[in-house]
């Protein structure tokens, strides 16, 4: 498998394991979806940095230089904490149209 596919393969299943969690935990009522793009956003970078540790020995192992698997841990890390932001925000707009909706019952 090229360097291109592992990328992507590593990133797709990040994104999986990630958003399956989290819509799970909101549908179970366990954790609102900002706290789980927060923890997501948090994530993001802790993933890149050990996948990007590993990109770099495998490609120095094989000879190269080291610096597209750096750039392909660099993706990784901003495409997961990118999709923390947006569950972030989704979560924010859900919180806030809640409080309307009950403010709007009470009166």
């Amino acid at each position: 498998m090229s360097g291109d596919g592992v990328v992507w393969s590593v990133l797709l299943l990040s994104l999986i394991v990630l958003n399956f969690l989290a819509i799970n935990l909101y549908k179970k009522g366990k954790m609102s979806l900002w706290g789980s793009g927060l923890i997501i956003g948090l994530l993001g970078p802790i993933i890149a940095f050990i996948s990007g540790f590993v990109f770099v020995k495998i490609e120095h192992s094989m000879g190269g230089s080291g610096v597209g698997a750096a750039f392909g841990a660099a993706f990784i890390g901003i495409v997961i904490a990118g999709n923390g932001i947006v569950y972030i925000i989704i979560g924010i707009i859900s919180v806030i149209k809640n409080f309307i909706k009950q403010r709007n019952l009470n009166h």
